[in-house]
């Protein structure tokens, strides 16, 4: 089965060890190693204040498993595991986590939701007194709650996701080959750059009032737009798009079926296609796989997952409305 969620998480969990660097392993591993030890680290600013200037704050280490990026932060001065998750517009804990940080005798607001790929959970927020995430503390400390239910075929349930609500206070480097995610303080002028060498893209986005940041790609000669999504183990185009293409139902009913999992357990049936060219702002992809679904996304009509940044460093720039982005060499 697919794992994708536009806005929540598939359910894994996490042994720690102090390792500075660990990954995680399947429960049942004879050495589990941990995702280690944040710290944080500021350097002063290349402009002033003015908006421009990759001003480094901290950094925190991911660990890959079933092909979701796991991350380790702080809420209330106590450490929970949550995905990493650039397509979720909220970051959310779940009751469960909640109770054990203690953080439940604090005032729950209800009437929120959180929204599927194909329905909505009725949610409440609360505001915690303290975020951390790579030793820096986040801005924005108001978060959902939801039961989510999200099965794994190995482990248990993860705390919840990290999501584009609190990523977007900054300028976020996600290097998920060097397994890590770098925060830099936010950029908002035109001139912002990421802290690499080049060459690397420069792609100009849109930002939804979700914070999602969209960007047009190249589909088999066709443009559409597309969003990077870490929570999404696999890339999936919607069936609108699909049809834009040319493929009817009964071409996409020769590919190979696939199921789609939301985030309240909800299943999609899905298609895995083969695209002859995908290409974003000069990297190209020949022999894509991209599974085709009905998707509900008001901003893109292509997901692109962990399939295709695992091997690629991303820079989020939510501020200054752009992303960088380094090819594979």
């Amino acid at each position: 089965m697919r794992q994708w969620l536009a806005s929540m998480v598939t359910a894994a969990a996490l042994a720690w060890t102090g390792g500075p660097y660990g990954e995680a392993s399947p429960a049942g591993a004879s050495s589990p190693r941990q995702i280690g030890s944040e710290y944080a680290s500021v350097q002063p600013a290349a402009d002033g204040g003015r908006g421009c200037g990759a001003v480094r704050l901290g950094e925190t280490a991911v660990a890959m498993l079933r092909n979701e990026p796991i991350v380790k932060v702080f809420a209330d001065g106590a450490p929970v595991t949550l995905l990493l998750d650039t397509g979720a517009e909220a970051t959310v804990l779940t009751p469960a986590a909640l109770q054990r940080i203690g953080a439940q005798r604090t005032h729950i607001e209800l009437g929120r939701q959180v929204h599927g790929i194909s329905g909505d959970v009725a949610a409440g927020e609360l505001d915690l007194r303290s975020f951390m995430i790579g030793g820096v503390e986040a801005p924005r400390r108001r978060i959902r709650v939801a039961p989510i239910e999200i099965e794994n075929d190995s482990t248990g349930p993860l705390d919840g996701v990290l999501g584009a609500d609190t990523l977007s206070s900054f300028d976020v480097d996600l290097d998920l080959p060097g397994r890590r995610v770098i925060l830099y303080r936010e950029q908002t002028c035109a001139a912002a750059a990421p802290a690499w060498a080049p060459p690397y893209a420069r792609i100009a986005v849109g930002r939804s009032p979700s914070n999602r940041l969209y960007f047009p790609a190249q589909l088999d000669g066709r443009t559409i737009n597309a969003l990077f999504d870490t929570g999404a183990q696999f890339s999936v185009l919607s069936m609108r798009a699909a049809q834009a293409l040319g493929l009817s139902k009964k071409v996409l009913g020769s590919d190979p079926p696939v199921m789609v999992r939301g985030a309240v357990g909800e299943q999609l049936s899905a298609h895995a296609h083969r695209f002859s060219r995908l290409e974003v702002d000069g990297d190209v992809i020949r022999n894509a796989e991209i599974d085709v679904t009905e998707m509900r996304l008001g901003e893109a009509d292509l997901v692109l997952g962990i399939d295709f940044l695992q091997t690629r460093r991303v820079w989020l720039s939510y501020g200054s409305q752009q992303l960088f982005l380094m090819r594979r060499t």
